[in-house]
């Protein structure tokens, strides 16, 4: 049997300096998020969840608390190691435009110390599953909005992390193409068992999530 993990935070604080004080805009959050399921993370603007999930992510670090995938600190994860298990994609993804769309997808990869033949097989595997294996020699400036996003996507899972974090990732697309995008994110979380923790404003996209959490007042609310 496949072991699952969490994602926890436990009292998580998050301030920002502003001259001789301080702004607090996370207050001493704690939650476990399981591997199986999928959130939605909500919110004003302004209310620190770009802030929450770059520190679930381990791009940033909190001013007190802890951020931990099963029993390890994720602090303690090296840049690769971290690549290697929570993988994230934010609202306007940057894609190498000197590469072509599978060079950029297996990448990722051969950073990680895959070989690049490995590699290039790897990214045609993903470039199949997001439905772009018609694609693999465009140029990324030939693609559309959303399928710029599922090259994303698909780069993010070059190595098979247990978590996948999202940062609006639909805000710029539009309403029939956001829903595609998530409906799909879905599918692939179903077969690949990753985690899968979204911020997003739209409520219809956040109700396809299995739970529903609010950021609010610098604490973190679950929907019922």
């Amino acid at each position: 049997m496949k072991q699952s993990f969490d994602l926890t935070i436990h009292n998580l604080y998050k301030n920002f300096a502003q001259k001789k004080d301080f702004i607090p805009v996370l207050k001493g959050i704690t939650y476990s998020f399981c591997q199986e399921k999928s959130y939605a993370i909500m919110g004003a603007s302004g209310t620190g969840k770009s802030t929450l999930m770059h520190l679930l992510a381990g791009l940033d670090s909190p001013s007190d608390g802890i951020v931990a995938l099963g029993d390890e600190s994720v602090a303690k994860y090296s840049t690769q190691q971290r690549a290697q298990q929570i993988a994230f994609v934010v609202q306007s993804p940057t894609l190498i435009k000197e590469l072509s769309v599978i060079e950029n997808i297996a990448l990722a990869g051969a950073l990680a110390g895959q070989s690049w033949d490995k590699s290039l097989e790897y990214a045609r595997n993903l470039l199949d599953k997001v439905g772009l294996s018609d694609f693999d020699n465009y140029n990324v400036g030939q693609l559309s909005g959303g399928q710029k996003q599922r090259v994303a996507l698909a780069r993010a899972l070059m190595q098979k992390p247990k978590f996948l974090l999202t940062d609006e990732l639909t805000g710029n697309l539009d309403h029939q193409t956001s829903l595609a995008i998530m409906h799909f994110v879905l599918e692939l979380k179903k077969e690949w068992g990753f985690g899968l923790i979204i911020s997003t404003h739209n409520y219809e996209i956040a109700t396809l999530m299995d739970e529903q959490l609010v950021l609010k007042d610098g604490l973190l609310i679950k929907q019922s």
